[in-house]
């Protein structure tokens, strides 16, 4: 599987636009971003703990094991174990943090258990990639349900595009709920025939989700101009994004003119504001 570590997916980007919350006190943006990230950060965890590279997951050791086999290594509180099975079918990957909590070098903290199932390589059409997590907190934040990423081959233009769908939930220390339901389509649209070099890598990415909470309320995002994820910026170059809570009027996010200029603005009653 190609490492996608920095590419960002719509809704993680609505954690930029929690700034609104200076407007109005609507808790959208900032729920979204915790299980929208979390679901991200599984693939990203997943595709390193293949090469071995958990650089950015990880504090201590990191222990591999196989079926059959034994640790080399004892687990302490922030070793991470894990599992690679190769023989079976679908290939697993099972990455354990422990039961408590493991201080991780991008500065969160992670206990649980991720497993990816694949049912062969990334860039093979049809491939179907299953990311599950099981007693799986980041920050405390209780993480649960399942996402999935299929290869659907190449579009009319030739380029290779994914059906991303997540089904979850996270749970707030406070026993607060939001359940979380996204489909999109990522498109490959540069840097495919070099895939040596991550940095080249665009994306454009479509879809819509949707958002409830246990205590009311909940919201709607939908993707109205594709979202265009340069990998070598790190950051949503262009592409517009709408987004409406229950009860509040829409927000619209406008990520500019394809600039890596890490700049956007936030559209709201008529009211524009430029976040740099």
């Amino acid at each position: 599987m190609k490492k996608l570590f920095f590419l960002l997916s719509i809704s993680s980007l609505l954690f930029l636009t929690s700034c609104r919350k200076r407007y109005d006190n609507d808790p959208s943006a900032l729920m979204n971003y915790k299980i929208e990230t979390a679901f991200d950060e599984m693939t990203n965890i997943s595709d390193q703990a293949v090469t071995g590279n958990m650089v950015y997951y990880k504090s201590g050791e990191v222990v591999y094991t196989k079926p059959g086999a034994t640790t080399n290594l004892p687990k302490t509180p922030c070793n991470v174990i894990i599992t690679l099975d190769t023989t079976n079918f679908p290939r697993t990957v099972t990455v354990d943090y422990g039961n408590t909590n493991c201080d991780c070098n991008d500065g969160k903290v992670r206990r649980g258990k991720i497993i990816t199932t694949y049912t062969g390589p990334y860039l093979a059409q049809g491939t179907l990639i299953t990311h599950t997590p099981e007693n799986y907190y980041v920050n405390d934040v209780l993480i649960q349900g399942t996402k999935t990423v299929e290869n659907m081959g190449l579009n009319t233009t030739s380029q290779p595009y994914y059906q991303v769908a997540i089904n979850g939930s996270a749970t707030n220390p406070d026993g607060e709920v939001l359940n979380y339901t996204s489909s999109r389509i990522r498109t490959w649209v540069a840097g495919f025939n070099t895939l040596f070099d991550r940095f080249d890598d665009e994306y454009d990415i479509t879809g819509t989700a949707t958002g409830t909470f246990s205590n009311g309320g909940g919201y709607a995002s939908e993707t109205t101009t594709p979202i265009r994820i340069k990998v070598g910026c790190g950051f949503p170059v262009s592409g517009i994004l709408q987004i409406t809570p229950v009860d509040r009027p829409v927000r619209t996010i406008n990520y500019g003119d394809g600039s890596c200029d890490l700049t956007f603005t936030v559209t709201v009653n008529g009211y524009t504001f430029t976040i740099n």
